[in-house]
């Protein structure tokens, strides 16, 4: 098929193949991703798109020397708010329905369409986004009341207030032990870690909602 055209290959959730060995020995992410660029940039016959919800796994990829300087990285985002609006608008949404959304949903999209398919259903849509924003609360302590140490907890608390007040936690000049604490909550996908800003966000407008129950009840 390469001589005529070049496949694409499509990787979707590789971070699965972390902390896999061959023969105990060679890691397999590292001789896969090695085949990936002589593939690409060497022999030229395919192109691959590689795909991971783990960013904590993405930093990772994005720090590695050889992918950094042969591939193109892409933050695939939730939508912009002039596309949920459109969205919404099309649907039939009113402009006070479409703020209150934003605000609790942001441009999460399956939040979105389950927000348009349930709209006959949702007799008081605040109370509905209220219930869906204590879910998200209830989810974070579940995980918080795993760390024993109150340090660790404090930690998140620290990282979820300046996220709800700045909009984002800047992990410019964290320690070690932070960033650890860190990466533990961005792998249960409650935050969202970008390498190309080095800032941190929740995972999705929900669990920033979440956050602020929990620093109200603090």
């Amino acid at each position: 098929i390469a001589k005529t055209q070049k496949p694409i290959l499509i990787i979707d959730e590789i971070q699965t193949l972390e902390g896999l060995y061959i023969n105990g020995e060679k890691e397999l992410i590292k001789e896969f991703l090695n085949f990936c660029v002589r593939l690409t940039k060497e022999l030229h016959l395919a192109h691959v798109l590689i795909l991971s919800s783990n960013t904590i796994f993405i930093d990772r990829i994005y720090n590695d020397a050889k992918l950094k300087v042969t591939s193109d990285f892409y933050k695939i985002d939730h939508l912009s708010y002039e596309d949920t609006k459109e969205w919404l608008v099309g649907e039939g949404f009113k402009e006070d329905e479409i703020t209150l959304i934003w605000d609790y949903l942001g441009g999460c999209i399956p939040y979105l369409y389950e927000v348009i398919s349930h709209r006959k259903k949702i007799e008081d849509l605040k109370k509905y986004l209220d219930e869906k924003a204590f879910m998200a609360y209830a989810e974070i302590m579940h995980y918080l009341t795993d760390f024993e140490k109150n340090e660790d907890r404090e930690i998140f608390r620290t990282i979820a207030k300046e996220i709800v007040q700045k909009g984002y936690f800047d992990t410019t000049n964290i320690d070690t032990h932070t960033k650890k604490i860190m990466s533990m909550w961005a792998q249960k996908e409650i935050l969202f870690y970008d390498p190309l800003s080095v800032k941190v966000r929740g995972n999705n407008r929900l669990y920033e909602k979440g956050m602020e129950i929990l620093l109200s009840k603090a």
